[in-house]
């Protein structure tokens, strides 16, 4: 059976969460002592630890799922609570502020995404299934709303991926079949193995060139957005 929709991830695949965040830094940041490059880059490498800590990774864990949006709200305060102590920042609650508008803006795209998504648009329904803020997502997926037939963002579905809640959600709201739709991710434990779990095609979008381990499954691995075109 041909595809009639693809279904894209959004963070690390569409667009580019890192930059996004170091930029909200900078905006959190600007006009004060902490504006330079190095407490930026300081600060990721703590939102990313903590991110580690509050166990937001472990997305098939029960209680992680339960708590995931919540976590989410706990994990950005955590950041200017620890600005306010490892560098002394006066008013935290006005910079987590700035981070948090800084966030729900339009996003950093990856190389290609547009471009392919625009050119897929004339031929597939196209979606996007996304963990996280809905209030965030949405603005910083707001150039792809175009060609979009559906935005599945976790917080509004109150499930996440790779839960079998958020894949039955998505295919109703899609009327489609599991093998009428292609998944494109880089994530393994939450993209790919939402996928596999529906018994859906998988294209695994991985830049690095890693080896796709023997638990998951994919019909393809990328490098780069644009072969999608030609697949």
């Amino acid at each position: 059976m041909k595809y009639r929709h693809i279904i894209f991830d959004a963070d690390h695949t569409l667009v580019d969460f890192n930059e996004d965040e170091k930029r909200a830094f900078r905006a959190a940041f600007k006009d004060t002592p902490l504006s330079g490059e190095e407490t930026v880059a300081e600060m990721w490498k703590f939102s990313y630890e903590n991110w580690e800590e509050l166990g937001l990774n472990r997305v098939n864990d029960p209680d992680i799922r339960k708590r995931y949006h919540a976590l989410y709200y706990v994990h950005i305060r955590a950041l200017f609570e620890h600005a306010e102590r490892r560098y002394g920042l006066e008013n935290a609650d006005g910079a987590e502020k700035i981070f948090y508008r800084a966030l729900c803006s339009p996003s950093c795209l990856r190389e290609g995404a547009w471009e392919t998504v625009k050119a897929l648009s004339k031929k597939y329904a196209l979606s996007i299934a996304t963990n996280g803020l809905s209030e965030m997502q949405r603005a910083r997926l707001k150039e792809f709303a175009p060609y979009l037939t559906e935005l599945f963002v976790s917080e509004e579905m109150n499930a996440i991926k790779p839960s079998e809640e958020f894949g039955k959600i998505m295919l109703d709201a899609l009327g489609a079949k599991a093998e009428e739709c292609l998944f494109v991710g880089d994530s393994l434990t939450s993209d790919i193995a939402l996928a596999n779990k529906l018994r859906m095609d998988a294209v695994w979008y991985d830049p690095d060139g890693r080896t796709l381990p023997a638990e998951y499954s994919a019909v393809k691995k990328i490098g780069s957005l644009s072969e999608l075109k030609n697949l």
